[in-house]
């Protein structure tokens, strides 16, 4: 198994320098290792890390969502601090693993391995509820615009709808994406602009 690429933020610099001579001297490929100060000056795409580690005292809400929207990466953290409200907000913000202790290398791989399942698991389920959502969204689209060319033309629905895929086919997109643009100009026509 390749070495996992982590990048670390913690919001001790001392601490950070340790334990980064600590997971390397365990085998881990430490990509990045910065206090959380300089987390919006870093792209970490650029580093390919596979997972982040944030060890810090007192964990902020708004620092972790920064971190879990700007890097989308599995992010693991790790701190003392068991206070109901903290493990929620943590949560809420997309962690992926809270763990109540230090860094403790030799069990770190595991704790990884995990997090990083869990933040596949949890993406293909966001994919998939994004997916439905759209697939709902452009249903609903299409039985208007089937309507809406019913009105104006007097077409059966059968007729209405095949008017609408053959014009998304010859202009190379969906049904849904179709139906929004006839949707969109006949409200432009209509004067009904929307803001």
């Amino acid at each position: 198994m390749p070495k996992l690429k982590i990048a670390l933020l913690d919001d001790d610099a001392h601490r950070a320098d340790f334990i980064k001579a600590s997971l390397l001297q365990h085998g881990f490929d430490v990509v990045a290792c910065m206090t959380i100060d300089y987390v919006n000056m870093l792209r970490l795409e650029h580093l390919h890390a596979d997972v982040i580690l944030l060890d810090m005292d007192n964990p902020h809400r708004d620092i972790i969502e920064n971190c879990v929207s700007q890097f989308n990466l599995p992010t693991v953290l790790f701190t003392k601090n068991s206070q109901k409200d903290t493990i929620k907000n943590a949560i809420d913000a997309g962690v992926t693993a809270y763990i109540l202790d230090g860094i403790e290398p030799n069990k770190l791989e595991a704790i990884l391995s995990i997090a990083i399942e869990q933040f596949k698991k949890h993406k293909q389920l966001e994919d998939d509820l994004k997916e439905t959502k759209t697939k709902l969204a452009d249903r609903k689209d299409i039985e208007k615009a089937k309507v809406l060319l019913m009105q104006l033309h007097g077409l059966s629905e059968d007729t209405a709808f095949q008017v609408l895929r053959k014009n998304a086919m010859s202009q190379r997109i969906t049904m849904g994406e179709m139906s929004r643009r006839l949707l969109d100009a006949q409200a432009l026509l209509s004067g009904n602009i929307k803001d």
